[in-house]
């Protein structure tokens, strides 16, 4: 049966990650990882340093199209899901996102190595 690009892209994996004693929940799409988004990695991690900022807007905007939800919270109650949104991403901590990236890059091809940012 034949499949569209958009079926293709909606599929979803779960990766689970441990951030100091807490385990961090991830659903992301797959589909979504081309070879540009695996250039755009790369690049992230030989970013020059004039263009930083620009690089990890970026990684925030390839990060929040990525992702589909996640159990991080802006509240301590844990009702509020930190919200996916590029301009929000950046105020996360650097190493942070970071992690999240790497994980899914393992998650999808876990016999090569994943850009090291």
């Amino acid at each position: 049966m034949p499949i569209t690009l958009a079926k293709i892209t909606s599929n979803t994996a779960e990766i689970s990650m441990m951030v100091g004693e807490d385990t961090v929940n991830v659903t992301y799409y797959p589909g979504r990882v081309t070879e540009k988004t695996i250039a755009q990695l790369q690049g992230y991690a030989d970013v020059n340093p004039d263009h930083f900022a620009e690089t990890v807007h970026e990684v925030n905007v390839l990060m929040a199209s990525l992702i589909k939800s996640w159990d991080v919270y802006e509240d301590e109650a844990q009702t509020v899901m930190f919200p996916l949104d590029p301009e929000r991403l950046a105020e996360l901590p650097f190493m942070f996102r970071t992690k999240v990236v790497v994980a899914i890059m393992q998650d999808i091809r876990p016999e090569a190595d994943a850009p090291q940012m």
